[in-house]
């Protein structure tokens, strides 16, 4: 299956790889190994999951109704290739191919990849899989996905009381 990209989320992401130190992000809650963040700017929500240098995000675009996760690194971004089609799997053996967009050195020095989703399969595979495995060209990251669920569920209720 086939998840929708666009050139819109990858503003959206690139200012969120730190998203906790960054000025228009204000924390609104954690859950379950994720913090939710605000931003009071465009008045959209984030969830953020980090593991030492790397960090999972995931949200909503305001706009669209599409979401998106991303992954990134401290890395060096040997490897990247703008365009690159992804592999994901899921740990329930759902399998989905994206076309990623990259981010090569944020001024906190995070490099990566999202990808957005529009189809409810894949976001449903997110809120209630354990884990997922990415493969681009020349990496495999395995991700945690342990409380997605709660985290995409705090992450909406953030989205309504940012914009109510």
């Amino acid at each position: 299956m086939n998840i929708k990209i666009s050139a819109c989320a990858f503003a959206l992401a690139a200012g969120l790889a730190t998203s906790g130190h960054a000025q228009n992000f204000v924390e609104y809650g954690q859950t379950e190994g994720w913090t939710v963040f605000t931003n009071t700017e465009d008045k959209t929500c984030v969830a953020d999951r980090r593991d030492g240098d790397l960090v999972v995000q995931m949200g909503a675009l305001r706009s669209e109704e599409v979401g998106y996760i991303g992954v990134f690194t401290k890395e060096t971004p040997e490897g990247l290739e703008q365009g690159s089609d992804l592999i994901v799997t899921f740990d329930n053996g759902n399998n989905y191919t994206a076309n990623e967009e990259d981010m090569l050195g944020n001024e906190q020095g995070y490099s990566g990849a999202f990808i957005e989703a529009n189809n409810p399969a894949f976001i449903a595979d997110m809120a209630n899989a354990k884990s997922m495995k990415v493969v681009d060209t020349d990496r495999v990251f395995e991700l945690d996905l342990t409380g997605s669920k709660a985290a995409m569920t705090m992450a909406f209720e953030c989205a309504i009381a940012a914009n109510s």
